[in-house]
């Protein structure tokens, strides 16, 4: 059974799992849409192939939620 991370923004708390973490590439799955989140030169961005847009503010949450260093 996969780990579940919380991310909490302001008041909202988000559950997701870690599906796959590289060095500049974490793949998540968060309410059953997966995303993939890369490492670039300001910070932790969605990659162009979500299907949907992550906020930067719970980029953040998530990055730190799963104790990936940024």
């Amino acid at each position: 059974m996969a780990d579940i991370f919380v991310a909490k923004v302001e008041t909202r708390t988000f559950s997701f799992t870690l599906l796959d973490r590289k060095p500049a590439e974490v793949t998540i799955d968060m309410y059953n849409t997966p995303y993939t989140l890369v490492k670039k030169e300001d910070g932790w961005k969605n990659h162009s192939s979500n299907k949907m847009e992550m906020s930067p503010e719970l980029i953040a949450a998530v990055i730190t939620a799963a104790k990936i260093p940024s």
